[in-house]
């Protein structure tokens, strides 16, 4: 069954409560959207919250484990809040390199812009539900206005569809650039989704292994945003995340509209993350950032389109005309193999 567009999450309360007992199901309480593939994994979503993936959990060994860090926790505190929100307009920081100031330039006028941009801020609209026999489905909406338009001056509408099925969650991103914008239509996206390490307790973290054949190594410069250059990667093929620099970003690219990363987890479980790009822009550009912290036990393989300052630098930048639309997905997929050792 499906909404029409633009009713409010309150009218999908009332009128389209789902049992989590149907394979699969989707269900409504207050303001968390809950997908569930039968009784394997569980996807909940936040619109009022930048209409993040905020818990995703899989039943493993009989017991159900969730894999997303500080999953359904918006207790203010210090630290990285984890989940999995949208990185949008801007991936990374914007700052003005001339002044230094945080932001950047649009035909020569400064305009504030958020670190990582102002979607994951954001209340979004629901636009409807799905359920079949083969995927339960979510999709969400947002639209600029007035709030919008004082970082970033242009009509758009963004949507994300959560789709769960019986092998994967996919989120399915949509960016509209409205024909009544009077120029190109710049940006960058990504998503920062934080897994608990180790996925499933009971060893280090240090020994999750993770694999990528992303042959690129994008270099920050001292100014946190991408310094122009590029050496090739030293953590292509199969290392353990002790491998990696304590919270520092790892930003690692490929020339490719398919771009893949796997985690591999001691007890045997892992993902697979899979983002599609509908085109690419041309130059180097970041296509997952690495990010760790072992001791406080989160690790962020973020899927990106872009580079750290894009909007000022236009390196893996997006440029949408008047009217034109462009898509992006990214597939978790997990599955089973023998335990590490």
């Amino acid at each position: 069954m499906k909404s029409s567009t633009g009713l409010s999450l309150l009218f999908f309360l009332a009128s389209f409560q789902l049992s989590l007992a149907a394979e699969p199901g989707v269900n409504i309480e207050k303001d968390r959207v809950t997908l569930q593939n039968g009784d394997a994994i569980r996807a909940v979503i936040v619109p009022s919250m930048g209409g993040e993936l905020s818990g995703l959990s899989m039943r493993f060994d009989g017991d159900w484990h969730e894999l997303l860090y500080r999953a359904l926790d918006y207790e203010k505190r210090p630290g990285w809040r984890g989940k999995a929100p949208l990185l949008w307009p801007a991936t990374g920081i914007s700052v003005i390199k001339k002044s230094g100031e945080a932001g950047y330039l649009l035909d020569g006028l400064p305009y504030d812009m958020p670190f990582h941009g102002f979607a994951r801020s954001s209340s979004w609209q629901v636009v409807g539900t799905e359920q079949t026999t083969e995927f339960a489905a979510l999709t969400l909406a947002l639209h600029d206005d007035a709030n919008t338009r004082r970082f970033y001056p242009f009509g758009f509408t963004l949507q994300v569809e959560y789709r769960l099925d019986n092998e994967k969650l996919r989120l399915l991103y949509r960016v509209d650039a409205d024909p009544g914008n009077d120029r190109d239509m710049p940006f960058s996206i990504g998503n920062h989704i934080t897994f608990r390490i180790p996925l499933i307790p009971g060893s280090n973290p240090g020994d999750l292994r993770f694999e990528n054949e992303l042959p690129d190594l994008l270099r920050r410069g001292e100014d946190k945003a991408f310094s122009g250059v590029v050496e090739p990667s030293p953590y292509t093929g199969t290392h353990r995340l002790a491998s990696l620099p304590h919270r520092q970003a790892v930003s690692l690219g490929i020339d490719s509209s398919v771009a893949r990363f796997t985690m591999n987890d001691p007890s045997g479980l892992s993902l697979e993350l899979v983002q599609k790009s509908q085109w690419l822009p041309s130059g180097p550009l970041i296509r997952f950032n690495l990010w760790a912290d072992m001791e406080e036990g989160f690790f962020s393989p973020e899927p990106w389109v872009g580079t750290q300052n894009s909007l000022n630098t236009g390196a893996g930048l997006l440029r949408l005309r008047p009217g034109q639309s462009w898509e992006w997905t990214i597939d978790i997929i997990p599955f089973t193999g023998e335990p590490i050792k």
